[in-house]
């Protein structure tokens, strides 16, 4: 089993990137140690120098040394994921410049950018009144909602004042234009950084009370994470950190001075789609899936919550302390949102 592996999102996205990357580090530092050795020996034999043959001799080991640890990790990509250079380009946003270039093209041409309502209705379909307050991530991304309802908005009283977690569902590919939640809301999302879906959760917020002052902690799996990002960034929340996982991340740009947790399957195709992660210092979780799930299956929910699971028995103390630091005492009340397009 690989451990979860927590990385700068500003530095690597995904596992295998980071492999691939040093690698190829490893590579040049051995051809570079070796040919070093091959000047050695030279300047040795032109000099009459048994010392710089020692020299020599040791650089010569050390370059086979390195070239060692090479060859073990290029195996340790290979057992990871066949065809590992294919996969690792799409997973890492390695081809989104020119891929790039084709969604614009399609966002300036899309049928639906017309179609893009600014602000959508919404109606709470059901209310609890004894909410507990969640602990860690894990807790969180349980209670991301299913079904036709995206978005579960709770509320706690805090000494200070109310405090709201906020969760949203990722995209319902069975929906249609009527639905804010549609597939066609990533791209709106890319193109111009909100959406018909965020501005369904906008307008949930407002519902459930939240303003621009009150503190929000928003957690979102796939769109909803991306949403979650936009909400942050937007500068009109009071946001004290934001949890995602198997989010395109790079469709926004992510917010700076909030608290970010990423956690991405290298087998999920889905964050890929968002390309490379923009202007963020937050963390980025790299757990593979267990037992290994590829394509779609990688991206579900409910593998996702059993990787979060792994990724909480780390006890990371970033984690915890963020975890920690957003933790409340008592009940609070939590609402469930449906949405419908504007008419």
């Amino acid at each position: 089993m690989i451990p979860p592996i927590s990385v700068e999102s500003n530095t690597f996205r995904y596992t295998l990137d980071a492999l691939l990357v040093r690698s190829d580090d490893l590579r040049r530092v051995a051809a570079t140690v070796a040919n070093a050795a091959m000047h050695v020996g030279l300047s040795a034999r032109l000099n009459s120098a048994p010392e710089r043959l020692v020299l020599q001799w040791e650089l010569e080991h050390v370059a086979r040394d390195i070239a060692g640890v090479h060859a073990d990790l290029e195996g340790v990509i290979a057992t990871i994921e066949p065809s590992e250079w294919a996969r690792a380009a799409l997973a890492t946003g390695g081809p989104w410049p020119a891929v790039r270039r084709v969604s614009e093209w399609v966002l300036t041409h899309a049928p639906w950018q017309s179609a893009a309502a600014p602000w959508e209705p919404v109606t709470m379909t059901r209310r609890i009144d004894n909410a507990n307050a969640p602990r860690d991530f894990s807790e969180r991304f349980a209670r991301i909602p299913t079904g036709s309802e995206r978005v579960r908005i709770d509320r706690f009283e805090t000494a200070t004042g109310p405090r709201f977690e906020v969760y949203l569902a990722g995209t319902d590919f069975a929906a249609g234009l009527d639905n804010p939640w549609w597939v066609g809301a990533n791209t709106e999302m890319l193109a111009s950084g909100a959406s018909r879906s965020m501005s369904a959760a906008e307008s949930a917020l407002g519902y459930a009370g939240v303003t621009g002052t009150t503190p929000i902690v928003l957690t979102g799996h796939s769109q909803g994470g991306a949403i979650a990002l936009a909400i942050a960034n937007s500068g009109r929340y009071s946001v004290e950190a934001v949890f995602t996982a198997g989010t395109p991340a790079g469709l926004v740009e992510s917010p700076a001075n909030v608290p970010i947790v990423h956690v991405v399957h290298p087998e999920d195709p889905v964050p890929a789609l968002g390309g490379v992660i923009r202007g963020t210092a937050g963390t980025t979780w790299i757990v593979h899936t267990e037992p290994r799930a590829t394509g779609t299956d990688a991206h579900l929910a409910k593998n996702y919550q059993q990787s979060l699971g792994r990724v909480e028995r780390v006890r990371d103390p970033g984690l915890l302390s963020l975890e920690n630091r957003l933790r409340i005492d008592g009940q609070g009340t939590a609402v469930w949102f449906r949405s419908t397009l504007s008419e």
